[in-house]
């Protein structure tokens, strides 16, 4: 099995633990935030709009401008998540399901355009004028892990203990 292969069964599987908790949850346990904390739909859309990072990182494209934000915004990942989380909080539970689940198809039909030696290829080779020297040469699969399966697992976390599901 070629390493992209591994690589999106691993995605695969993650995101569809994910997908799982969500499918077994209604619509007002999906919306419903405690203590200030986000809503599981609002980490739904938080990992959607990773995944649009990354799509645009794959395609050459302003990964801020793909997330829906100005190219300008502040690029701290706390600014990010803040502007984030005002872009789609006002989403109803099934549209940040939706969201969640069409982003995550148009990142896999990217994925199908990879292979492992594009895997390989540094940031620069995707973003000439995006991260520093030093972050531009290091291999775009960090930045995968990043925002699939390390992300989702992350959120899965975050999402049980809120919602007193069980791990």
């Amino acid at each position: 099995m070629s390493e992209i292969d591994k690589l999106r069964a691993r995605i695969e599987a993650t995101w569809g633990e994910l997908d799982a908790i969500a499918g077994s949850l209604d619509d007002a346990e999906l919306a419903r935030s405690e203590g200030g904390q986000w809503a599981v739909k609002d980490h739904l859309a938080h990992v959607a709009a990773w995944e649009q990072s990354l799509i645009g990182l794959l395609e050459g494209k302003s990964r801020l401008e793909t997330m829906g934000l100005p190219k300008e915004a502040d690029r701290s990942t706390d600014a990010i998540n803040a502007a984030l989380y005002d872009l789609h909080k006002a989403k109803t539970s099934e549209e940040a399901k939706a969201f969640f689940r069409d982003t995550h198809r148009t990142l896999m039909e990217v994925f199908a355009t990879l292979d492992d030696a594009g895997l390989e290829l540094p940031y620069s080779h995707y973003q000439p004028h995006g991260r520093t020297e030093e972050e531009s040469e290091l291999p775009v699969i960090g930045w995968v892990a990043g925002n699939t399966y390390d992300h989702y697992t992350e959120h899965t976390g975050w999402i049980r203990s809120s919602s007193g599901e069980a791990g």
